[in-house]
C-alpha cells in the first residue's frame, strides 16, 4: 500500500504577515473582553504589539538612514560605481608590500562606495572624485588597475572613462 502526502494548505490558509491594523484590533478585542480573557494573554497580546510598534519604527528609521547614505554619494559618481559593480572583470590594487590583492566587480563597487561615504563628503564631480577617490589607495597613492579576460592591465581611471564615454547617454559630470 502507498502513501501519499496530504495536500498542502489552499493560498488563502497560510500565514500572513500581521498589519497593524489588524494587530491593534485584536489587542482591543482582547481588551474588550475583559475578565474572560486573562491576564498572560492580555499581557502577551500588548506585548506582541509593543514589539510590532517598535519594529515598524525601526523600519522607518533604517529607510531615512539610508536615504542619508545615498545622499552622500553623487549621482555621477553613483552610475560609475555602477558600472564597476556590474562589470566581470577583475580589479586589483596594490598594496604598500607590493602584493596585489584582486577584486570582484561587486567586491570593489562596495569598497569605493564605502571610501566615497567616509572620506567623499563634497565631491559631487565626476572629475574631482577620480582624483582623491576613485582611482589609487587612500594610503600610499597607488593605482587601482582593472585585469581584462585577456591578461592586460588598464589604469582604472582610464578604463572608467572609457566605459563613461562608450555609454549610449553619458553620465553627467555634475550633480543636479
Amino acid at each position: 500500500m502507498t502513501r501519499r502526502a496530504a495536500p498542502s494548505a489552499p493560498a488563502t490558509a497560510r500565514l500572513r504577515p500581521v498589519s497593524p491594523r489588524a494587530l491593534a484590533l485584536a489587542v482591543a478585542v482582547a481588551a474588550a473582553a475583559g475578565p474572560a480573557c486573562d491576564e498572560k494573554f492580555q499581557s502577551f497580546l500588548k506585548n506582541a504589539s509593543d514589539r510590532h510598534v517598535e519594529r515598524e519604527k525601526k523600519k522607518e528609521g533604517d529607510v531615512e538612514r539610508q536615504a542619508a547614505e545615498e545622499a552622500v554619494i553623487s549621482s555621477p559618481v553613483r552610475a560609475a560605481i555602477a558600472l564597476v559593480r556590474t562589470s566581470d572583470y577583475d580589479f586589483v590594487s596594490v598594496k604598500s608590500d607590493g602584493s596585489r590583492k584582486r577584486y570582484s566587480g561587486f567586491d570593489f563597487a562596495a569598497m569605493l562606495e564605502t571610501k566615497s561615504r567616509w572620506l567623499g563628503r563634497g565631491l559631487d564631480e565626476l572629475p574631482a572624485w577620480l582624483d582623491q577617490i576613485g582611482s589609487r589607495t587612500f594610503f600610499g597613492g597607488r593605482s587601482y588597475f582593472v585585469r581584462l579576460p585577456d591578461g592586460r592591465e588598464l589604469n582604472f581611471r582610464s578604463w572608467i572613462e572609457a566605459e563613461i564615454a562608450a555609454l549610449p547617454t553619458a553620465l553627467p559630470t555634475e550633480s543636479p
